[in-house]
């Protein structure tokens, strides 16, 4: 039974809990034994030596590659898929075969080494974390015992929430980056955001479901959501926890019309004659279908 592929730009949930279940062992591999019967300070040290040695940086290698090429191979038959049912398929096709030359190759190295980088140093990341929660509590006079619950059972606490969010965060933005490495490779400007349509999409996301981004120009959705935020400005995918992705818009027959746009700072329904009118230097492709 064949698997159905996610839609243009969208990953499928197993490779989040593969990678995450990776990511898992690798870090469980970096901690030392018996946790509770060393200090902080010896407990740290450790697992900043064991984090750097080679057998670690080996399996973070291969994870990260595994996961990045996993993505890749899915976002891949997914642009052929959509290329498949527009006139341009010939041309997309071609330029999708010489993709490893441009734009997609470089951003493919650029994620196993970012991610391998992410999962070896992601216990140590974390125990700096509590040691220095813990040093806070000590300041404030807890006792022992309670230093050694803290190393015992908040640690492992950190260290799953931290091992979910980067599987879900970077194999979600290591699909959106290679979305649009392939559009950039493809010269397609923009994209459609979609968002997962359930009731977990938070409020700044939702607004943004269907709206029309230049890769070029990302909204700050928590901005048009009159939401403060650090975040900034980004596309689709390229936030922390991020369920949402860009779906290339290959013609402008991929919508209807009219159709809600982002551009410089906010959204507008535009027709499509005026979108045109505004957007003429990308010539977007017309076609509908073959």
């Amino acid at each position: 039974m064949s698997t159905k592929l996610p839609p243009l730009g969208g990953i499928p949930k197993r490779l989040i809990h593969d990678y995450e279940a990776g990511i898992a062992k690798i870090t469980k591999r970096v901690l030392p034994p018996k946790l509770a019967d060393k200090t902080p300070e010896q407990w740290l040290a450790e697992i900043a030596a064991r984090s750097q040695q080679a057998d670690i940086h080996e399996a973070s290698n291969w994870l990260a590659r595994k996961m990045v090429q996993a993505v890749s191979a899915v976002n891949m038959k997914t642009w052929r898929q959509a290329a498949a049912k527009h006139m341009r398929s010939a041309k997309l096709y071609k330029l999708l075969r010489q993709e490893l030359q441009g734009a997609t190759g470089r951003r493919v190295r650029q994620l196993v080494k970012d991610n391998a980088e992410y999962i070896h140093s992601l216990p140590l990341v974390q125990a700096t974390k509590l040691t220095q929660e813990i040093a806070k509590a000590t300041q404030q006079g807890a006792r022992p015992a309670t230093i050694a619950k803290m190393m015992r059972t908040r640690f492992p606490e950190l260290l799953r929430s931290r091992v979910r969010l980067i599987a879900r965060t970077e194999s979600q933005k290591a699909s959106s980056a290679l979305t649009q490495a392939r559009a950039e490779d493809l010269s397609i400007p923009c994209y459609v955001w979609r968002t997962s349509k359930d009731a977990r999409v938070r409020h700044s996301h939702d607004i943004m479901e269907d709206v029309i981004v230049f890769w070029d120009d990302p909204p700050s959705p928590e901005a048009l959501a009159g939401i403060h935020s650090t975040l900034g400005h980004y596309n689709a995918g390229d936030s922390p926890n991020d369920r949402c992705y860009p779906e290339p818009l290959l013609t402008l027959g991929d919508v209807n019309w009219p159709h809600k746009v982002y551009s410089h700072g906010a959204t507008h329904m535009m027709t499509l004659q005026a979108f045109k009118k505004q957007f003429a230097k990308y010539k977007i492709e017309e076609e509908v279908t073959a």
